[in-house]
């Protein structure tokens, strides 16, 4: 039904790689297996908002309308994260790299939500928990965005995808997996 998640990874294949020449600054690899995709319209936390069951975003928030669309899938994400914050990091996709901000870095620094029911002690640490985020855009299309979240004590990953439809509505598609290094 919705394949954001397949829309970004091609949009990415435009996207700007590293420059000819250059050294590649030391990386930490991992690889996410996942199994399954979840689709669908989603209701955003607000400043009233109560109850739990929100996933957190970069782009906000969000818990699932009504039951998500589900797809068995078989994927493998490869993904990179510099040394230095402000470096970004990758997506590694058919032998190409994407690259990607690092949350936290001076591109992307970490938002605070604030509201009645939240306050900026509820930012991960972005050492500890280091996310990837990346926007795609292509003409005639609205722009996507992708966020990967490592737990690397849990080897876990969150993939994170957002579009908006034609009635601006945001849509999510969300790959949840198992992470093992691939570097020393």
């Amino acid at each position: 039904m919705y394949r954001s998640l397949a829309l970004v990874a091609a949009l990415g294949l435009a996207a700007p790689t590293t420059a000819f020449g250059a050294d590649p600054a030391p990386e930490e690899c991992w690889k996410g297996t996942f199994t399954e995709q979840l689709s669908g319209p989603i209701r955003e936390l607000g400043s009233s908002a109560r109850g739990s069951g929100y996933t957190s975003s970069y782009d906000g928030d969000f818990k699932w309308k009504g039951e998500p669309a589900k797809q068995a899938i078989t994927s493998t994400y490869v993904f990179c994260f510099t040394d230095r914050l402000d470096d970004g990091g990758t997506l590694i996709v058919n032998d190409k790299r994407i690259a990607l901000d690092r949350i936290g870095s001076i591109r992307r620094p970490p938002v605070a939500q604030e509201g009645v029911f939240r306050s900026s002690t509820s930012i991960r640490d972005v050492l500890e928990f280091p996310r990837l985020y990346g926007i795609f855009s292509a003409p005639g299309k609205p722009a996507s965005s992708l966020e990967i979240q490592l737990e690397p004590l849990r080897e876990k990953v969150l993939v994170v995808s957002n579009t908006r439809d034609q009635g601006g509505r945001r849509i999510v598609s969300v790959m949840e997996g198992k992470a093992t290094r691939t570097t020393p």
